[in-house]
């Protein structure tokens, strides 16, 4: 008995250790994000959440401005400007850079292109965290609902890379940030290979949650040493999964006699940005590289987002592309 004691005792005390040890190389226990941002995001079971119906305001942390977000049934964001929905349809996916978050309803750039153009219906699906997995799955949704899409837009930044095969780092991030805005931390699906090198959509997943991660380092350490080694191998596919759903959203697009046009927001890698510029030519995608220089003036203040000005910016770029190639 005492020969256990001990053993127990002996365990005890190497954890203590432990503990103290990874405290001292700063991995500290489990922690969130703190935001005073209400719940505005449902939990959604096919594609990990959607904005919820109606008007949102949120306070930026790092200023006293309030932005009003209204958002309609299917999550999609309002535009300033509301067109007959009988017109023919545009449909825009992406991130958070083009469902505007962090700016009123009239200054996203979808917003200001409705405004230029009042013969057709622009409906922005786009979601905040949202890659390219999710926009193809969505794209997919909408194609069997609406009628008449003259136009799909794809809204791509270089991290939808990152998104599209859920890596352990973005499944973290998503958890820690998990209170800004959802009631639960998100899961996302993501997008594989199957063994005939096909693109594979796998059900969401999110990060590992063990009990007393808030309370112990060793715990949390375990924690991201699991997520690591289940997603090591995502990686090295990032690339090829990404232009894959680039792809199959061209072609779903085409098949419902739809034009497609990708637009690069942005992008700091040039060397990988002119890879994806030759494969979209390469394989005659319609594309535009919008990207803007993002700094005080272009970002909303102490948040890696446009502001109007961006907006503003990316809505001009895009607009001379459609006229100049006559997408509608």
């Amino acid at each position: 008995m005492k020969k256990i004691i001990l053993i127990f005792l002996s365990i005890i005390l190497s954890l203590c250790l432990v503990e103290v040890l990874l405290r001292s190389i700063s991995i500290k226990p489990w922690s969130y994000a703190e935001f005073n941002t209400p719940t505005f995001f449902n939990i959604d079971k096919s594609l990990g959440w959607r904005a919820k119906e109606g008007s949102h305001t949120i306070k930026n942390p790092n200023s006293d401005k309030k932005t009003s977000m209204t958002f309609g049934k299917k999550g999609n964001r309002i535009n300033e400007y509301h067109n007959e929905l009988n017109n023919p349809a545009v449909l825009f996916f992406g991130g958070s850079f083009t469902q505007g978050w962090g700016v009123n309803d009239k200054q996203t750039y979808v917003s200001k292109l409705q405004n230029e153009y009042k013969n057709f219906t622009f409906y922005n699906f786009a979601q905040a965290g949202f890659g390219g997995t999710q926009s193809l799955v969505m794209l997919q949704e909408e194609l069997n609902q609406i009628k008449d899409i003259n136009l799909v837009v794809y809204g791509f930044i270089e991290h939808h890379e990152y998104r599209n095969v859920a890596r352990s780092a973005w499944l973290e991030t998503l958890a820690k940030y998990s209170r800004r805005g959802y009631s639960e931390i998100p899961k996302i699906p993501y997008a594989s290979l199957n063994n005939e090198n096909k693109l594979l959509i796998n059900p969401p997943i999110g990060y590992l949650q063990l009990p007393l991660r808030e309370y112990s380092s060793i715990v949390t350490l375990i924690e991201k040493f699991y997520m690591k080694q289940i997603t090591k191998k995502r990686k090295r596919g990032q690339k090829i999964i990404t232009k894959k759903i680039i792809l199959e959203m061209d072609e779903i697009s085409k098949k419902n006699n739809s034009k497609f046009l990708l637009v690069i927001l942005d992008w700091s890698n040039e060397f990988t940005n002119d890879e994806y510029k030759k494969f979209m030519a390469d394989q005659n995608i319609s594309f535009v590289d919008c990207k803007i220089l993002l700094n005080k003036e272009t970002l909303i203040k102490g948040d890696y987002h446009p502001n109007e000005k961006g907006h503003s910016m990316y809505s001009t770029c895009i607009k001379n592309f459609i006229n100049k190639n006559k997408l509608l």
